[in-house]
């Protein structure tokens, strides 16, 4: 089965049509290839059964939901084994309730819509959030996945960006700024990939680069990537093809020397003239 191709299918179209759930679920095979994703979602079904009958208001819906996954079913964030590849999967925070930021801002996105609770995830540069539209104020409310749900003040938030930003930069309120489904896809497998990589384990890495590629088909730099690893792995026809398709089209980069001498070395690896 080619997980990748069915990750791009699902991860396609309007961002209304894209299961966040479903396709996070896909990633997890990364992971676990034999992964079972119907007792993830029958375990979201049965979060989003728990937080009950609220009423229609957002803040008493978002404070519900804190309740029933932070206090209740006592998710958290994993300060011990960050870097963990599970900590990426959804289906693993879901078992072992504990995960990344951005696992963690999933199934409070993925509950939260089963009730009726439209959660935004937002890219912060530190940890990644999720936000509401308050009913009353009309103004965005910010919740930390990581720290339990916890609300984080918006005028905060801004002075933070400031002090990382150290005035240079985007506008820290351009971090504020809902992301689509597919940036959050994009990000959970560029934070599996980096994992992958730390670890030495250039298989995975390979397997996450081919969804990201699924995801973005044009990005010449995954394209580089895989070829980069396909050569780590011994896999020199892969590698070739890969590097061959960047050096052609990615113009003057910095790294195309570079990665002009790999290409020479697969080809005397090989036997194939250049």
């Amino acid at each position: 089965m080619d997980w990748a191709r069915q990750f791009g299918m699902l991860a396609r179209g309007s961002e209304q049509a894209v299961r966040l759930d479903l396709c996070c679920l896909q990633i997890g095979r990364i992971v676990e290839p034999g992964l079972d994703p119907l007792a993830a979602l029958a375990k979201l079904d049965e979060l989003a059964g728990d937080v009950g009958e609220v009423g229609d208001d957002p803040a008493a819906l978002a404070a519900r939901i804190n309740t029933v996954l932070f206090e209740e079913h006592r998710l958290r964030g994993d300060t011990e084994t960050y870097y963990e590849p599970s900590n990426c999967c959804l289906h693993s925070a879901l078992v072992s309730g504990r995960g990344m930021p951005i696992t963690l801002a999933v199934v409070m996105i993925e509950v939260a819509r089963r009730v009726g609770l439209e959660l935004q995830g937002v890219g912060t540069p530190f940890h990644f959030l999720v936000k509401y539209r308050d009913a009353g104020t009309g103004a965005d409310r910010f919740l930390d996945p990581f720290h339990g749900g916890r609300e984080i003040d918006r005028t905060a938030l801004v002075e933070r960006l400031r002090a990382t930003n150290r005035g240079l930069g985007p506008n820290p309120d351009s971090f504020l700024a809902s992301v689509t489904k597919r940036q959050m896809l994009q990000r959970v497998l560029t934070n599996l990939k980096g994992i992958s990589v730390r670890r030495r384990d250039y298989h995975a890495a390979i397997r996450t680069t081919d969804y990201l590629l699924a995801l973005s088909p044009w990005s010449l730099e995954e394209r580089r990537d895989r070829g980069m690893l396909c050569y780590q792995t011994g896999q020199y026809i892969e590698a070739l093809d890969d590097l061959q398709q960047y050096h052609e089209h990615a113009g003057k980069t910095p790294d195309l020397a570079r990665v002009a001498d790999f290409i020479e070395r697969i080809r005397t690896r090989i036997g194939e003239p250049g």
